[in-house]
């Protein structure tokens, strides 16, 4: 399998030259193209937050932390006094940092659920649900986002899958195809419920250029 800094340089080439496309084809501001190729850039690591001790899982986790203290903060200021309201956001953040990611690490395992195509579809929906039920994007933009993500997303794993050949003996290693599985027997009850989520975010979907209800 690649290391993380040629999954990392793969992702930012693919993720550069998809921006680049998007600028060239449509009406992207420079912020947006921005985003768009940031997200793209951290989609292209984001399978191995399921490898413990990994820098994709700290950094992710380490994100998840402030984010947490920043969501007490934004929710309780008005409730609590300053005192109080630091001491919540500083053991939510802990709590994300030192009781979430052990559980997450020790119930994850490397290549598993995270190393397939139906997880890099939810990431990508879930990109989209963000986008315009947290940050009001426009439909078109949310679609171009989930698949920044998606795309992403695809890329680490298909190099995933190219690292899994030995070229110079020409057979194929141990973990070739472990990055693009669809299904896997052992864990059937976890890829059932990942298809689940799928199928019904997939349902709550628009189609580009369709109103949103109000």
């Amino acid at each position: 399998m690649a290391n993380f800094r040629t999954h990392l340089t793969v992702a930012a080439a693919g993720s550069l030259a998809a921006t680049a496309v998007v600028m060239q084809t449509s009406h992207t501001d420079h912020m947006e193209a921005l985003l768009l190729f940031l997200l793209g850039l951290h989609a292209g690591i984001l399978p191995d937050i399921d490898s413990d001790h990994s820098i994709p899982a700290q950094l992710l986790f380490t994100i998840l932390s402030f984010v947490t203290a920043i969501a007490v903060v934004f929710l309780y200021y008005d409730k609590l006094l300053i005192v109080p309201l630091l001491f919540a956001a500083g053991v939510a953040a802990l709590a994300v940092r030192f009781l979430l990611c052990p559980l997450f690490a020790a119930t994850t395992e490397h290549r598993g659920l995270f190393h397939s195509l139906p997880a890099a579809l939810l990431f990508g929906m879930a990109t989209f649900s963000a986008g315009i039920h947290l940050f009001a994007w426009q439909i078109s933009f949310a679609w171009l986002a989930a698949g920044f993500v998606s795309g992403g997303y695809l890329l680490h794993l298909l190099l995933d899958e190219f690292y899994s050949v030995d070229f110079t003996g020409a057979v194929l290693k141990e973990s070739f195809g472990s990055a693009l599985t669809l299904f896997s027997g052992k864990a059937w009850l976890s890829y059932l419920l990942l298809y689940a989520a799928v199928g019904i975010g997939a349902m709550q979907l628009p189609l580009p250029g369709q109103l949103l209800p109000m």
